[in-house]
């Protein structure tokens, strides 16, 4: 990523302190993972500062950033194995969450059944002094509402041998069993419409499974990907609320940006997909459809999404409309023998 030295202001894993200074008052704990049943799996967890963040491998550019005054206690961040979440506790869902794709993080995940399966209360809001959303909060919500658990950070992403040990969750390895443990906390949902949206048919469906299996398995293509919940103005009360104390907060709109290398230059500035959904109720158009500029979605969610951006590329980057990626997102690097890259 050679570009990243030349249009970063501070470079993809360095400039902590500059990163730092754009999230003060997040908190920061150390904690222990564990698993739903409560019980210690030995792997260290911390709520994280962005200067935490900045170094983890979920990030493009730099820790997203609230752009809206804001109360920085209201957002704790959390850095998990396979992704991070801002979370807002107000709202009672994720700000927004990030994560990183490629090919072999696709494979090696147990089935999703038993204990790979159930939800699970965030075990350390507690200790940052939240209330942790409970799996009771969503219990019927499907069949009186047609609510669903929607992930913000997909399950399945959440494979791999990210401890580089040659064991996979599916094997039995405890630190990649925790992975996918962790994308079942409810700090990683949101309430969806489960059979116009989130389910088979949805935007949110079909979007997760164009980026999983066209993006990343058939072309070998790596991804970062920022997304999120949009509430307007974050006043909360003019929306729909669910839970067993009506305090969890239906978001109107959902977003994703997708990010990946330039294939054709490998100094250039990287590709970006900014998809910008309403919360449909009945299902309608194709993910494309939903394309728009990174400066739309930011000032709708209220977001800096790559605060090391050099500023003078920021402002022709987030500016532009993102369709006008859509036709080159999915070509392979250029090959160096022919000079050409394939259709």
């Amino acid at each position: 990523m050679t570009w990243i030295s030349r249009y970063s202001t501070i470079g993809l894993c360095g400039g902590l302190v500059s990163a730092c200074a754009l999230m003060t008052g997040c908190a920061v704990s150390s904690l222990a993972a564990r698993d739903h049943s409560g019980s210690t799996l030995g792997v260290g967890m911390t709520a994280y500062s962005a200067a935490n963040v900045a170094q983890s491998e979920h990030v493009f550019l730099g820790t997203p950033t609230i752009a809206r005054e804001h109360d920085p206690a209201q957002f704790p961040l959390l850095e998990r194995q396979g992704y991070i979440v801002q979370f807002d506790t107000a709202s009672r869902v994720p700000r927004w969450v990030a994560y990183h794709v490629t090919a072999d993080l696709l494979e090696g995940k147990p089935p999703r059944e038993g204990r790979f399966k159930s939800f699970k209360q965030d075990p350390d809001l507690p200790d940052l002094g939240f209330e942790p959303v409970r799996d009771a909060d969503y219990v019927g919500l499907l069949a009186a509402r047609g609510f669903a658990r929607g992930h913000l950070a997909p399950f399945a992403v959440m494979g791999g041998d990210r401890d580089g040990d040659g064991q996979f969750a599916i094997d039995g390895d405890d630190h990649d069993q925790l992975t996918v443990i962790e994308s079942n906390y409810l700090s990683n949902v949101a309430p969806q419409h489960h059979f116009e949206f989130n389910g088979a048919g949805g935007l949110w469906f079909k979007l997760e499974r164009w980026i999983q299996d066209t993006v990343v398995k058939d072309r070998g293509i790596e991804v970062w990907v920022i997304a999120g919940c949009i509430f307007g103005d974050d006043s909360y009360t003019d929306f729909e609320a669910v839970g067993l104390d009506t305090d969890i907060y239906v978001p109107a709109m959902f977003y994703k940006v997708v990010v990946r290398e330039n294939p054709d230059d490998e100094d250039g500035p990287p590709l970006v997909l900014a998809f910008l959904f309403p919360h449909q109720r009945s299902s309608h158009g194709d993910i494309e459809d939903f394309l728009t500029s990174i400066d739309v979605v930011e000032q709708m969610a209220g977001m800096d999404f790559f605060p090391e951006l050099d500023d003078d590329i920021e402002l022709v980057m987030e500016d532009e409309d993102t369709w006008d990626n859509w036709s080159r997102f999915l070509r392979v690097a250029t090959d160096p023998r022919s000079g050409t890259a394939p259709p």
